[in-house]
């Protein structure tokens, strides 16, 4: 038998290869389960670093371009095409048809500007991909999700359209330092469900937002103590202490710059070299200010560290940028860990002298110390949580020793004037509290006259009703107030108000009210008068005052309601000899500007009451701390609706006074009667 060749045999194996240009990544289900990512930037990517717009399409015969390992160009991977600072990269997927038109998210992150192309469509762009520095405007996106789906074609292609015209050439010195510092250029991208996507970046912006709070936390102790400082300069510890947290607060404020801010390539280049200042700097001020709390003298090697700090901190910068770098890592090694090991020392030396409060440092500088070692000698590998947490726990123990310094220098000047003191305190108390007290009486005084001042002076005379008002004010004056309008058409507009607050707020609320209600009273339309009094109040910003209002039009027989946070108006029918509730829910006046308040229209016949009152008699409390309810206000207006309305006021009145027991007013009680005759 005839055997085919071993060169028949490779050709018949590279032939779907070379019809596909490639061979493709297929995307399953499983690699996206609980909430997993696909690292894209990983796969073999067709690169160019020509640029033709042609290139997004998918059926482009991409065969002769060069294939990378991955998205990175870096000092030590630069494609054997060339790198000029703008490129074309595309990959090819299958999708597993469980994942087949799922919504699904991209998450990119890079330096420079893409235009992102997914079966020759442009689904995302981030800054403006140039071919020049000055066309070329930076974003990163730091893994921004944006939405993507992916259909049953048989194959799709994502094509990217990168720049990063800041090391387009990495034979410089330039491009070279800024290789070497952020390990190259290029793009992380990849692929995940999107609503696991969304989920991680709202966690993300979350750690963010606590990011912040503890800037503002670090921040806010760094200025109080430089404050003490200012006011006490023989306290030199405050100093050390203020600075240092400001530097904390300064390094985790780039932190969040960079992660909310999007910096091109040279702003974070410069942010970042300043944040490894900060650090160096934060860790210098803890030294001295060690010395300073504790008495005890700089020693020399100290300013030894310093000197070696500095010159750590400019070859950081110059000579080795990059965090891999083996000379960077010993010799930063001594400067990272001289300042954690002597803070322990110092820490140990004040515990032994029993210094008082020494072992408060002491145990914030031992999780600090064994942080540093942890870390430095990379045993754990820490998160931005756990260096937050050992941040604010060596904050806070500092804090508080300093706290109780300048409690027992307190102390020491309460006990040196303690005599003059206990002379003195009782007279400036007494004229104090005899001062607070007039103010207080007088103001009340002036509320309580304001308010009895916007009363009707007389009831109106209907022929066919009868009506009898009362109020009741407590002695923390509130905002009670009822009114009437006699329309020259017969109509009768009654109106029962309770004002929020207490004192002079009210009163003022209650003068407006009762100025809008002589203005607005004869409009048929009670909603409209609501509203027009609502935008009058808010334009009036009083700010926590609010009005609620009660207003009745009564036009013979015909009744229309409407209700701005009032309790419910009882209306007693002579003809069932029952009370109802008429419980209209609308928000009080000045709160809102266009709320839609509601109106009801009800009949009275002859014989019939309506009671319009405040909640200080539903409110009222008895020595057991019961309320009165409204419940007992039915039955007592019940009971005695037979009554003129002067004699029903005067039995709830009556009602409420023996339920009280004699307990204080604690609110004002406003009472508004009509009986049809």
């Amino acid at each position: 038998m005839h055997r085919t060749p071993h060169w028949l045999w490779l050709i018949l194996w590279l032939l779907p290869s070379a019809a596909n240009g490639q061979a493709g990544f297929t995307l399953t289900a499983d690699q996206l389960q609980n909430g997993q990512a696909v690292e894209l930037d990983k796969l073999g990517w067709k690169y160019s670093p020509h640029d033709e717009p042609q290139f997004a399409e998918p059926q482009f015969d991409d065969r002769a371009w060069e294939t990378l390992n991955g998205t990175a160009i870096t000092l030590d991977r630069i494609p054997n095409s060339g790198w000029h600072g703008i490129g074309w990269f595309r990959v090819r997927l299958k999708v597993d048809p469980a994942l087949a038109n799922q919504p699904l998210a991209l998450v990119m992150v890079h330096y420079g500007a893409s235009e992102i192309y997914l079966n020759g469509k442009l689904v995302e762009r981030f800054g403006t991909v140039g071919t020049t520095p000055e066309a070329e405007v930076e974003y990163n996106p730091n893994s921004q999700p944006f939405d993507i789906v992916l259909d049953e074609r048989s194959e799709h292609v994502i094509a990217v359209r990168y720049s990063c015209m800041a090391m387009r050439d990495l034979s410089g010195w330039r491009g070279r330092w800024l290789a070497d510092m952020f390990r190259g250029t290029g793009f992380d991208i990849s692929v995940t469900r999107l609503r696991q996507a969304f989920a991680d970046h709202i966690a993300f912006r979350t750690e963010v937002a606590y990011d912040l709070l503890r800037v503002g936390l670090f921040l806010a102790i760094g200025v109080l103590y430089l404050l003490l400082y200012g006011f006490f300069p023989q306290q030199r510890a405050s100093l050390f202490f203020g600075l240092y947290a400001c530097s904390v607060a300064a390094g985790t404020a780039i932190v969040v710059f960079y992660y909310v801010g999007h910096p091109s390539i040279a702003e974070w280049g410069f942010w970042g070299t300043m944040n490894g200042f900060i650090v160096i700097l934060g860790r210098g001020l803890l030294l001295p200010f060690m010395y300073a709390i504790f008495s005890l003298r700089v020693p020399k090697w100290f300013w030894l560290w310093l000197v070696v700090a500095v010159l750590y901190a400019v070859a950081t910068l110059l000579v080795f940028p990059s965090p891999r770098n083996l000379a960077k890592f010993y010799f930063g090694l001594p400067v990272s860990i001289f300042p954690v090991v002597e803070m322990g020392r110092v820490a140990i030396l004040a515990i032994r002298k029993k210094i008082p409060g020494a072992w408060i440092v002491g145990g914030g500088v031992f999780l600090f110390t064994v942080f540093g070692l942890l870390t430095n000698f990379i045993v754990i590998t820490p998160t931005a949580t756990m260096r937050n947490a050992v941040s604010l726990l060596l904050i806070i123990t500092l804090a508080i020793y300093l706290a109780k310094q300048f409690a027992r220098t307190s102390y020491d000047l309460k006990e040196q004037l303690v005599q003059v003191k206990q002379l003195s305190a009782a007279a400036l108390e007494h004229e104090k509290v005899k001062a607070e007290h007039d103010r207080k009486a007088k103001e009340l005084e002036e509320a309580r006259q304001l308010q009895l001042s916007m009363l009707p002076k007389k009831l109106p005379n209907l022929p066919h009703l009868d009506l009898a008002a009362h109020m009741q004010t407590a002695s923390e004056v509130g905002g009670d107030y009822y009114d009437f309008h006699l329309g020259d058409d017969g109509t009768l507009t009654v109106a029962v108000g309770d004002a929020t607050g207490h004192g002079l707020k009210a009163g003022t609320m209650v003068a407006a009210v009762k100025s809008l209600f002589v203005t607005l009273a004869y409009h048929p339309d009670l909603p409209h008068i609501f509203t027009r009094m609502s935008q009058t109040l808010k334009q009036m910003q009083m700010r926590g005052v609010f009005m609620a209002l009660a207003l009745v039009k009564c036009d013979e027989r015909r009744v229309n309601v409407a209700i701005a946070g009032m309790p419910p108006l009882l209306v007693y029918r002579q003809a069932t000899n029952t009370v109802e509730r008429i419980n209209l829910t609308g928000l009080p006046l000045g709160s809102v500007t266009n709320y839609r308040y509601r109106e009801m229209t009800t009949e009275m016949e002859p014989g019939d009451v309506l009671l319009l009152l405040s909640d200080g008699l539903t409110e009222l409390f008895n020595p057991a701390d019961e309320m009165f309810g409204e419940e007992r206000v039915e039955q007592c207006l019940q009971a005695c609706a037979q009554c003129a309305p002067d004699e029903i006021i005067a039995q709830l009145l009556a009602a409420a006074e023996a339920w009280s027991e004699g307990r204080k007013l604690e609110d004002d009680l406003t009472l508004v009667a009509l009986k049809a005759k």
